[in-house]
């Protein structure tokens, strides 16, 4: 009886030992392929000829015994048959590997660089992304990556672009797959990759890869993926279904549902009339209507390539593109349409222009617009512009200023005329910087010059309040104006806002000193345009004269003398 109890038990802990077994070999398993398809990423290797599994896993892979696991992975059995020029994933922690990183060519607006820990900073240039790393780009924020395979990628506003990893592998060759979460950006790949070198991209909804091309890629919202091809092809995948967009085909992929048919881009639009040189801004681009264009963008760039973005401008088909508050500089415009189904088209350009601000256009200040002067002189003066050496002035008969009776430069911003016949005049005046650059002028003053009252040849003066006068900055705007004791403008003593005309006059006489003036446009209430630039008005004492009802008592007293 005890030998069958003993057996008995026997047989028991035998199964229960077999149990346990199975169990640690299924959980085993399990685990591995949870591992293998959501805890490691895996990366594409490309299949050259004459290789297999085992000579794969030789070459890459840190232990050569890990053919067997890519093999699960990409669920092969035996014979573990590869084909040439197909493609094999491998997980990444399994390949030999050299880590790389991008490099930040460019920033403009606010950028901010967030780390794989969750600590985030201001992204500068010369910055380094590595694997984990995270750009955000802010409202106007437009950042330039270069990657070591010479991938140029655009981040554009309002994105979030996170590297998964960009690898050198056993054989020189190189790996990057990143993910684009919202926002755009754009790749621009000019040489080919080279055999077994991949760039992929990854958005919500499909998977982006490229060999030498430069396509757009937008994530709309978490179900909307548009891809835009410019150059070349591009392989675009949604789970099972993929397809290749050649130039000029864009794809609008949604989640959950099968890809589409590729759709042809529009034309870009036609753009004439762009200047070599703006001297003012804002500046408004009109670009003619087109069929089927919902809107147009203008898009600038510090550099000819196009990738260094410092501004962009959307704007509804018929409505004029703006370009405001951009620093002086040199700039490459380019200009795309997008059509009704809210596709791209390739961008028109570059243009070259140059915008420069400084000096600006004088503000004349004296005699107010429309005038009667009295006597056979005129003088003008205008505030003064610390950027500028000179001024040119000119006086013509008419405001073409075609017909001038008078031109020169002056160091100092008053201008006394020689002498004028009674007539109509009109002035202008412009700035010139220490390099030659001219500003525009500034706005036509007119005025009627007339003779003097006879009585003794005595001349009239005027005592008018100081004015303010400047070019109109765009239709229907507003302008604030500020005058101050200070250049830092914290005594102000004008702070008028919301004017409707294109001049100021003074409410008080100014006493003897120097004061600071500048203004802004508003339009709409908000202001589209920085202040501009200070400029100084000198008040000094002005020469006590005898008043003319004084002068005719004291000539009849004279006359009753006699």
């Amino acid at each position: 009886m005890q030998s069958y109890i003993s057996f008995h038990h026997g047989i028991v802990r035998l199964f229960l030992c077999i149990f346990l077994l199975l169990v640690c070999c299924f959980f085993g398993a399990k685990a591995e392929a949870v591992q293998d398809t959501t805890q490691d990423i895996l990366v594409p290797l490309q299949v050259s000829t004459g290789t297999n599994l085992i000579l794969l896993a030789k070459e890459y892979c840190h232990n050569p015994e890990d053919w067997q696991r890519i093999a699960r992975i990409n669920k092969l059995s035996s014979p573990y048959v590869i084909y040439a020029n197909g493609e094999i994933h491998v997980p990444l922690s399994l390949l030999k590997t050299e880590a790389l990183a991008a490099q930040v060519v460019t920033v403009a607006g606010v950028a901010l660089l967030k780390k794989a820990a969750g600590k985030e900073s201001e992204l500068s240039r010369e910055d380094r992304i590595l694997p984990g790393d995270t750009v955000l780009t802010g409202e106007n924020g437009f950042v330039q990556l270069l990657f070591p395979n010479g991938l140029y990628t655009r981040v554009e506003p309002n994105a979030a672009f996170t590297l998964q990893y960009l690898i050198s592998l056993a054989d020189g060759k190189i790996k990057a797959e990143a993910v684009l979460e919202k926002g755009k950006i754009v790749h621009t790949l000019k040489e080919k990759l080279r055999f077994n070198e991949s760039i992929r991209t990854r958005t919500p909804v499909v998977i982006t890869g490229i060999r030498g091309t430069e396509y757009r890629l937008k994530v709309e919202d978490a179900q909307t993926t548009t891809v835009e091809t410019l150059n070349g092809e591009v392989a675009v995948q949604s789970g099972v279904n993929s397809v290749q967009l050649r130039a000029d085909q864009g794809l609008r992929a949604s989640s959950g549902r099968k890809l589409g048919k590729p759709q042809i881009l529009p034309l870009p639009p036609v753009v004439t009339g762009i200047e070599k040189v703006y001297r003012t801004l804002p500046v408004h681009f009109h670009l003619p209507s087109q069929a089927n264009i919902r809107a147009n963008k203008l898009r600038l760039s510090s550099d000819e390539a196009g990738q260094a973005t410092v501004y962009e401008h959307d704007a509804p088909t018929g409505t004029p593109l703006q370009m405001n508050n951009v620093p002086d500089g040199q700039y490459f415009a380019f200009f795309t349409a997008t059509d009704n189904k809210g596709f791209e088209s390739r961008e028109q350009g570059p243009h070259t222009l140059l915008i420069r601000t400084k000096p600006p256009a004088p503000m004349v200040s004296a005699p107010r617009n429309g005038s009667i002067l009295w006597g056979k002189f005129a003088q003008v003066s205008w505030l003064e512009s610390e950027q500028a050496v000179q001024y040119l002035v000119q006086v013509g008969r008419n405001a073409q200023f075609n017909d001038l009776v008078d031109e020169q430069k002056l160091a100092t911003p008053v201008y006394s005329s020689p002498e004028l016949a009674p007539g109509t005049y009109y002035f202008r005046v412009q700035s010139l910087a220490a390099d030659g650059f001219a500003s525009n002028f500034s706005g036509t003053v007119q005025w009627e010059q007339k003779e003097a009252p006879t009585l003794g040849g005595m001349e009239s003066t005027s005592d008018e309040l100081p004015v303010l006068q400047w070019p109109a900055m765009g239709d229907g705007w507003q302008y604030d104006v500020q005058v101050a004791c200070d250049q830092e403008f914290t005594e102000l003593l004008v702070d008028e806002q919301g004017l409707a005309s294109t001049s100021y006059t003074f409410p008080d006489k100014l006493d003897p000193g120097k004061y600071y003036i500048h203004l802004r446009g508003v339009e709409n209430g908000e202001p589209v345009t920085p202040w501009t630039p200070e400029q100084t008005m000198t008040v000094k004492n002005k020469p006590k004269v005898l008043q003319g009802s004084l002068i005719g008592a004291l000539l009849l007293g004279i006359l009753l003398l006699l």
